[in-house]
């Protein structure tokens, strides 16, 4: 089997005949479509976990700032919770969602990735120095 039997060819519409190619090559064995990209699964599956568990102990650090403001009626409690969670668990989510779920450019998701984490550490900032 040669490499051009495993590529999706065009079709006079252009549009690639993936069809064909998710079944059997010829009559041949199944050809796989989708495969780990970047390293091995057991490598992606802990990079993944690690990604999810900063997320979720955030996520923790950021209830517990809202129960202090909740509790204390403080104004900067919560300015530090917001922007806690826009500086850590933000980012985490929407590179997550962009990767994932939506169709973004990797410079959009770059930015707003940047965003999120620039106003997070806007609002500490301004929890920080507010009189």
């Amino acid at each position: 089997m040669t490499l051009g039997t495993l590529l999706p060819t065009a079709s006079a519409t252009g549009v690639s005949d993936l069809a064909a190619l998710g079944t059997a090559v010829g009559g041949a064995e199944p050809v796989v479509l989708q495969t780990a990209v970047g390293g091995s699964q057991l490598v992606v599956l802990l990079a993944l976990a690690g990604l999810l568990l900063a997320a979720g102990l955030s996520l923790v650090v950021v209830y517990k700032l809202f129960e202090g403001y909740r509790r204390n009626g403080t104004g900067p409690m919560l300015v530090l919770a917001v922007g806690l969670a826009l500086l850590v668990t933000g980012p985490i989510f929407l590179r997550l969602a962009f990767a994932n779920l939506l169709d973004v450019s990797p410079a959009a998701r770059s930015l707003a990735t940047t965003a999120s984490e620039l106003l997070g550490l806007a609002a500490i900032l301004y929890a920080i120095y507010e009189p």
